[in-house]
């Protein structure tokens, strides 16, 4: 584990037993299988509000993928990010991994998985889900200052998690020194490129408490700059998710589904639309996420 897990701010060695690095005395706390390097007073107030926020929603984002239909979305969602791993990974980051269901699927497909997230409310859940196994590592963190040696993991995902960030170029750094070289960085998040979208989120914005300033979308020419100015060469763009996401994978917030008959079966249906919608020239700039691989390039000075 000493090699693994590393103090956040100097990554000096952690003194297990007194609970501080032996080093710099930063403070943290195990609580279980968790490890929690949360300290309030020194993260950005955005990360502050999204803890408060989670502890509220956890119980909302359990619910959302009970149904039939939000299983069928969220198998979709993770095809994505399984598709592209590379043969054999030892280590997973699951940054971001919230109530763990991506974390799931990908804990069978190498041999240590590392769920991350700023919640612990999320973590517990995560556990919750997927039971007792020695090979997932939960840490509660912010993503821009993450407890972790350098370059020991081979893909680090971000599954809808890096707009809820405070600085989403920070957040990429700490990727880029986690990852070894030439490891893969794989994202899906909003895209405001997308009419679909953009107007939506502009009046939920103002309009509903659990969103606010701080619920974030990227534009893709401006993203995929950012990616490359943290140190990551893309290696596949795709505009995913039409009317999947708001309908099957957002049932909380537009309960259509719900009254709905053969809802899986729909639920099928909408995923292949989506599909033919994502290689459409033009339509496809509408989707929902920007799903984005990418790999670290080596031998750069990362200001």
């Amino acid at each position: 584990m000493s090699d693994i897990i590393k103090c956040p701010r100097c990554k000096g060695k952690l003194l297990w037993e007194q609970e501080k690095c032996a080093e710099c005395g930063t403070p943290f706390r195990v609580e279980g299988n968790i490890f929690d390097f949360i300290d309030r007073d020194s993260i950005a107030r955005q990360n502050r509000a999204e803890i408060d926020l989670h502890e509220v929603l956890v119980n909302e984002y359990k619910k959302r993928y009970e149904p039939e239909y939000s299983k069928i979305y969220s198998e979709y969602w993770n095809r994505q990010f399984l598709s592209h791993l590379p043969e054999n990974p030892q280590r997973i980051l699951d940054n971001g991994c919230g109530t763990g269901d991506l974390l799931r699927e990908l804990l069978p497909l190498c041999k240590m998985t590392i769920g991350s997230d700023i919640s612990k409310a999320m973590l517990k859940a995560a556990g919750n889900l997927i039971g007792e196994t020695g090979s997932i590592i939960w840490v509660v963190s912010p993503g821009e200052s993450l407890p972790f040696a350098d370059g020991i993991f081979d893909v680090i995902c971000f599954r809808g998690a890096l707009h809820h960030m405070a600085d989403e170029m920070l957040a990429l750094k700490e990727a880029y020194r986690l990852l070894k070289n030439d490891g893969l960085l794989m994202l899906s998040e909003p895209n405001d490129d997308s009419l679909l979208l953009k107007l939506p989120r502009r009046i939920a914005n103002k309009r509903i408490a659990r969103f606010g300033n701080d619920h974030k979308a990227f534009s893709s020419k401006k993203w995929l700059k950012t990616i490359e100015q943290a140190g990551f060469s893309i290696k596949k763009t795709k505009y995913f998710s039409f009317l999947s996401q708001p309908l099957c994978g957002m049932s909380d917030l537009f309960p259509l589904m719900k009254i709905l008959p053969f809802s899986g079966k729909v639920a099928e249906l909408l995923v292949r639309f989506d599909e033919i919608c994502s290689k459409l020239p033009i339509i496809r700039r509408q989707s929902f996420d920007l799903f984005v691989v990418a790999r670290k390039r080596t031998n750069l000075m990362i200001p």
